[in-house]
C-alpha cells in the first residue's frame, strides 16, 4: 500500500468522522408512543382526508411509514428541522407541526422535503443544505411542484414557534416559482395571503399561506384570520 492510498484512507476516515460527529441527536425530537404520532399526524386535516392518509413517523433514521393510507393524501408531524436551513428555530425539539399533504404533493414537495430532513440529520450544515436544494432542483433531482399542490396544518395541537405555538390554521399552496403562477401574497405573517417564501425570491419554490377560520375539528381559531 502506497503513501497516497494511505493519505487517501486517512481523509476519508477523517472525513467520516468529522460528519458523524456533526449528526445530531435525534432522541428529544422522537415520539415514544408511535400511536399517538399518527393521532397527532391526522390533526392537520378535517378527519374524512387525514383518517384515510398514508402517515408517516419519524424514528431515529428518519421518516417511515407507519399506516398505509387508500386516499393519496400524505400526513405527517413536521419537526423544527423542515423549516429553511436558515431559520432561529431549525433545532427547537419542542417544535410540532403536523401536516396533510394533497395526492399533488405528496408526490412532488414531500419527497423533497423528506431528502432535505434526511441532509440535516446527517450532519449537513446550513450552507451546504442550501448548496444542495439549489442543485437538486437545478439537475431536475427534485420535482417542481405538481399543478394543485397543497398541504393541510390546521391541528390545534401544533406548536409552530416558541413565540406564538398555535399560530393560526392555515392552508398551504405550492408553485414552480419560475412559472409565476402567483402575483399575490404579501411577506410578513398578518396578510390575509401570505407568501411564505418572499425572503427567498430566487428560490425555486413558492410557498402561498392561506389563514382560516377554524381548526381540523371545527373548533373556532384562536385568532381569526386576518383581514376578517
Amino acid at each position: 500500500m502506497n503513501a497516497c492510498t494511505l493519505v487517501a484512507i486517512a481523509t476519508f476516515v477523517a472525513a467520516s468522522a468529522l460528519r458523524a460527529q456533526k449528526a445530531p441527536d435525534v432522541t428529544p425530537y422522537l415520539t415514544v408512543d408511535r400511536a399517538a404520532e399518527v393521532a397527532l399526524a391526522r390533526t392537520a386535516a378535517p378527519a374524512d382526508v387525514s383518517g384515510k392518509a398514508t402517515v408517516l413517523v419519524l424514528t431515529p433514521k428518519g421518516y417511515v411509514e407507519a399506516t398505509r393510507g387508500t386516499n393519496g393524501f400524505t400526513c405527517i408531524v413536521m419537526r423544527s428541522f423542515a423549516a429553511a436551513p436558515d431559520d432561529p428555530e431549525f433545532w427547537n425539539p419542542r417544535i410540532r407541526a403536523p401536516q396533510c399533504f394533497n395526492p399533488p404533493a405528496s408526490r412532488t414537495v414531500l419527497p423533497a422535503m423528506l431528502a432535505e430532513i434526511d441532509w440535516a440529520l446527517t450532519g449537513a450544515t446550513p450552507a451546504e443544505m442550501k448548496a444542495r436544494i439549489r442543485k437538486a432542483y437545478a439537475e431536475k433531482r427534485f420535482p417542481m411542484p405538481a399543478a394543485g399542490a397543497m398541504a393541510y396544518m390546521l391541528s390545534p395541537k401544533q406548536h409552530l414557534s416558541d413565540a406564538d405555538p398555535h399560530w393560526m390554521p392555515h392552508l398551504m399552496f405550492y408553485y414552480n416559482r419560475a412559472l409565476k403562477a402567483t402575483t399575490f401574497g404579501a411577506g410578513g405573517m398578518t396578510a390575509p395571503i401570505i407568501d411564505a417564501t418572499a425572503g427567498d425570491p430566487n428560490g425555486p419554490m413558492q410557498v402561498i399561506y392561506i389563514p382560516v377560520r377554524t381548526w381540523s375539528d371545527g373548533t373556532p381559531a384562536v385568532h381569526a384570520a386576518p383581514g376578517n
